[in-house]
């Protein structure tokens, strides 16, 4: 094994090999745990094995492996995932439940043949995630407040959006941790299950044997439900189906891959969905982004550059007040930055709102209305959260584009 850089280790007897591969295969996992990283990303190269951990958002080199203990090493772990190992021409999923100490952890597997072999990414779920309370997530108070009055309304739709990696599953599930009781009946249509959830009937979506988002969710409308999260809105008539159900009296959930709030309408149009549709069933829309916090142990007070300044929006006569960056220490690795928070931009539809979907108003409108009704862009969201201390202007404008 051997860290970026340096010398790699000799290649052990073929005993020697396979014993430590289930060794490495540990390692990985309790060193992932322990950087906090949310993905393992396990990459053939051409003379070499490259590990990469994902750690707050951003893939980071961990070791290299010599060529020799690939085989091996996926072969493992399709074993600990109940994976056909014999398979190495079709990409392949599967699950490992494990325990770290205190932590109940959740690995989501997937293997794929690529160039140099075959491509293994473990995402690490804790299964503890799900108790984040939604006063946590990151949201000023009056975002809070709005988005706290739509998911306590006993119908309508309410969508996350954001690309993948953003947040939105976490969102999706303190809002359900929020509002679950034993007076509701609750039922989730997921691809995959990620988290298990405590008094929530929970369907995982299998396309293959014909158990599909669509046809799923006509099924579960016979089931008394009061609130249903749809893990992600893939087509025409699933969101068709979805959002005439919360004409009759039900609360769903969704999720949509937008660039921000307002583009939620043209995306639903786009796939078909009427704007009387949209206009009557949809009560709001929450865009987000995850932003790196500046590391407590090695925060330190800078001056941002007049580039920076100008793609915030703010002027050279503006005061900011002091702003920080992390120099890089021990405790964050060297980057600066330790965990993360969410920016939001909370799309809230008012009746001014309704009348502009349903004659067809460009985006544009909608955005300025809304605005002008007190939404707050995402890049004014991180604005706050860099006044606050808390992230840096780099880091918000990596995130946002408005």
């Amino acid at each position: 094994m051997r860290i970026a850089g340096q010398k790699d280790w000799k290649d052990p007897g073929l005993e020697d090999k396979i014993s430590s591969v289930i060794h490495i295969v540990d390692y990985l996992i309790e060193e992932a745990i322990k950087r906090r990283a949310s993905d393992i990303h396990i990459e053939p190269q051409k003379d070499a094995v490259l590990i990469r951990t994902r750690i707050d958002g951003l893939l980071k080199n961990l070791l290299f492996l010599p060529k020799s203990l690939q085989a091996p090493l996926i072969s493992r772990i399709k074993v600990m995932a109940n994976m056909d190992i014999a398979e190495k021409r079709l990409p392949q999923d599967g699950r490992i439940k494990a325990s770290f100490g205190k932590r109940m952890l959740d690995l989501r597997i997937s293997v794929i043949p690529a160039l140099h072999g075959e491509k293994a990414v473990l995402r690490l779920l804790d299964v503890d995630a799900t108790s984040i309370p939604l006063e946590s997530m990151g949201c000023t108070h009056d975002t809070y407040e709005k988005l706290l009055s739509l998911i306590e309304r006993p119908q309508g739709v309410i969508f996350i959006t954001g690309p993948t990696g953003s947040g939105k599953t976490s969102t999706l599930y303190a809002c359900l941790n929020h509002i679950k009781s034993e007076n509701i009946n609750l039922i989730t249509l997921e691809d995959p299950i990620e988290y298990e959830m405590g008094g929530v009937t929970q369907i995982a979506i299998n396309e293959k044997i014909g158990l599909t988002f669509t046809e799923t969710l006509r099924s579960v409308l016979r089931q008394d439900p009061d609130v249903i999260m749809v893990g992600e809105m893939r087509d025409t008539e699933t969101a068709r189906i979805a959002m005439q159900a919360s004409l009759t009296g039900h609360l769903v959930f969704s999720t949509l891959h937008t660039n921000d709030s307002v583009s939620a309408v043209t995306r639903l149009l786009d796939m078909g969905i009427p704007p009387y549709l949209i206009a009557s069933s949809l009560s709001g829309v929450l865009a987000q982004r995850l932003v790196r916090v500046i590391c407590p142990r090695c925060k330190e007070t800078y001056q941002p550059s007049v580039e920076e300044r100008i793609q915030l929006g703010v002027g050279p006569q503006d005061d900011l007040g002091p702003l920080y960056q992390g120099r890089g220490c021990s405790y964050c690795d060297l980057t600066g930055f330790y965990g993360r928070t969410g920016l939001f931009e909370f799309f809230n539809l008012d009746e001014d709102v309704r009348t502009l979907i349903n004659s067809g108003a460009p985006d544009s409108l909608i955005r300025d209305r809304a605005q002008a009704n007190g939404m707050q862009p995402l890049r004014k969201a991180g604005l706050i959260k860099i006044k606050e201390g808390k992230t840096t202007p780099k880091e918000v404008l990596r995130v946002t584009t408005r």
